[in-house]
């Protein structure tokens, strides 16, 4: 009775330090993490509000247009050729020039998030159409004054059903010539522009924007803004940054609708209303190419817009601002 009561003495003390072990680990390793994210993330940022045009080629090759004999559709993502990734659309073309016209060439895909395998013929691959490259309108968000880092879009850049695309170069230019259709209920209206010159260079396609580094862009009479916690965010009066004519951007009224309890990254951190008459009068509301612009409450740089309702185009969704770090 002794002995086995000493055992399983013995097996409960194991197990209490084999737990506390666990838990000290844990514990130092959320630290170390906390720590991390501290000194990573910028304490002081300039928002920007401009609108940018985005160029970008791509990494993998998005099918525009498939022929008969193909069993690839429209949207596919082609990430390998014969068990290979590829970098553009110049190293696809490349090596598929290498292949065997007697041979299946072997092609793996992802449609609609689902990675697929499929063989085709090398002449009907041939004469599929691809698309490699991206361009559209959208919002700088910010740039850190030290590193000149900076963020824009506030949602991952998607093509067709492709969401989040591997990006091999891309740059931002500054735009001119602005041009506005309005959102109506039920209709989400967008901008147009001219570009100009490139401002700045990115690879980072994320959840959460495009990231980046400025090459030509001039702060000095920008203000910063300290960066927001979310629990700094409340519900109430807001305003958004954004360019809607050719000259500086301009602040904007809307209103804080909800916040989420967001303890790691997610989409739609809060839930926002356009209430200024003025911009109203321009966009109707959130327009595309609107995604990005910044969001401050008071002295603090909270987010980004990141989405519009279509049937009620007035009311959309921002992104945390550290999210987009």
């Amino acid at each position: 009775m002794s002995t086995k009561f000493n055992k399983n003495l013995r097996t409960t003390k194991t197990l209490l330090i084999v737990t506390l072990l666990f838990l000290l680990y844990f514990v130092s390793i959320n630290n170390i993490y906390a720590e991390s994210q501290q000194k990573d993330s910028p304490e002081y940022l300039v928002p920007i509000g401009n609108v940018l045009q985005i160029d970008a080629e791509l990494k993998n090759i998005i099918v525009s247009h498939s022929v008969d004999g193909s069993s690839l559709k429209p949207g596919d993502v082609l990430m390998e050729i014969n068990g290979q990734s590829f970098d553009g659309f110049k190293d696809f073309a490349d090596r598929l020039s290498t292949v065997d016209p007697t041979k299946d060439v072997s092609i793996t895909l992802n449609r609609n998030g689902q990675t697929l395998s499929t063989d085709c013929k090398k002449e009907i691959l041939e004469k599929v159409s691809f698309n490699n490259l991206l361009s559209g309108f959208a919002t700088l968000t910010y740039v850190d004054p030290d590193s000149l880092d900076f963020g824009a879009v506030g949602h991952p850049i998607s093509i067709c059903n492709s969401r989040k695309i591997p990006i091999k170069d891309g740059s931002i230019s500054s735009t001119t010539d602005l041009s506005i259709e309005k959102s109506l209920r039920g209709n989400v209206g967008s901008i147009n522009a001219k570009k100009l010159d490139v401002i700045g260079t990115f690879n980072q396609n994320t959840d959460f924007g495009i990231r980046g580094k400025m090459d030509n862009f001039d702060l000095s009479d920008l203000p910063k803004y300290k960066v927001a916690e979310l629990e700094d965010v409340k519900p109430g009066k807001a305003q958004i940054i954004l360019s809607t004519k050719d000259d500086k951007p301009e602040k904007f009224d809307i209103e804080i609708l909800s916040v989420e309890n967001q303890d790691v990254p997610r989409s739609k951190s809060f839930k926002i209303k356009v209430t200024d008459k003025d911009l109203l009068k321009q966009t109707g509301g959130i327009v595309q190419g609107m995604s990005g612009t910044p969001i401050i409450q008071g002295d603090k740089i909270i987010g980004a817009v990141s989405h519009a309702l279509e049937n009620d185009p007035t009311v959309g969704y921002g992104i945390y601002i550290k999210w987009m770090f």
